[in-house]
């Protein structure tokens, strides 16, 4: 059995756009899925770093100095092996960075100035990845600021709630044959300081794969590294709870000790899926064995 999960994001709309965007991308891992569960991820998560609906990639909100920087990481869950790439600029696929660090360097995290040059010397051209709504967006929060006001907007983007148009880190866990991989690619949060790395390049935080299952996580970054969210829904699969109830206990978790909102992704090695959030929402695209599940709708923890 062979499943592919995909999320947009917290807080991203299930409006159509945003829901064929992620279907896109769950067809496009299950196409890559014959080179390997590395690569189904990877691709994957491309197709929404390609789309301006995401905080990923092309669409990236922006710094507090008015920058995009990005982290990325892949994981897989047979070897352990891990790649992942921390505020870096001017690149339109963190993530397969984040694969060439993995496969290309005895590292396993390259970070800032030493990330964008990494990719420069792998052949990865300069890209602006500012959209003139991300722009926007920033120009009306420094003023805001310089004003001494403050309007109502998403915690992962400065847009407003209303029409928010990029929210949080995108994400896919892929399980096939016994064995799973995992990638996240993210603009951070809105306004963040330069450098600031969110929970999306750190193993154990917003990431994790091995040989029981894969998470990824989504939501205020922070929350997730301090409580090791996707290392603890690993242990709970080790215990033998199922990926639906292991995901869910770690958003009611998270919450209970960081007062945090976020999504969960969990598929596992015997081919079980599972997925949770607490916030308004969040669009999931799941596919088993090649075959796109149109009712699917991730659980709501209130």
């Amino acid at each position: 059995m062979s499943i592919i999960m995909v999320h947009g994001g917290a807080d991203a709309k299930t409006a159509p756009p945003y829901m064929e965007a992620v279907r896109r991308a769950a067809l496009a891992g299950f196409a890559a899925l014959e080179a390997g569960l590395i690569s189904a991820a990877e691709e994957a998560v491309k197709v929404l770093e390609d789309c301006p609906l995401f905080n990923a990639g092309l669409g990236s909100v922006l710094n507090l100095e008015g920058r995009v920087e990005m982290d990325a990481s892949l994981m897989d869950g047979l070897s352990g092996r891990f790649g992942a790439v921390a505020a870096i600029r001017d690149v339109d696929h963190p993530v397969s960075v984040a694969r060439r660090v993995l496969e290309d360097t005895p590292h396993v995290l390259l970070a800032g100035e030493g990330a964008t040059s990494f990719a420069r010397s792998m052949g990865f051209l300069p890209v602006n990845c500012t959209t003139p709504e991300m722009l926007a967006a920033w120009q009306r929060a420094r003023d805001q600021r310089f004003g001494g006001t403050q309007s109502k907007v998403s915690p992962f983007t400065g847009l407003p709630r209303a029409d928010c148009p990029a929210c949080d880190t995108v994400g896919c866990v892929v399980s096939s044959r016994g064995a799973t991989a995992a990638a996240s690619s993210t603009g951070g949060s809105f306004l963040k300081l330069p450098g600031r790395v969110g929970d999306t390049p750190i193993i154990g935080g917003g990431i994790f794969a091995s040989r029981r299952g894969a998470v990824v996580c989504t939501g205020l970054g922070e929350a997730f590294i301090e409580t090791l969210t996707a290392g603890y829904v690993d242990s709970l699969l080790e215990q033998g709870l199922h990926p639906q109830q292991a995901a869910e206990k770690a958003i009611a978790r998270v919450w209970g000790e960081k007062g945090a909102v976020g999504g969960i992704l969990v598929a596992d090695s015997l081919g079980r899926w599972g997925a949770a959030h607490n916030t308004r929402s969040f669009p999931v695209a799941l596919m088993v064995d090649g075959t796109m599940s149109e009712d699917f709708i991730p659980q709501r923890i209130s």
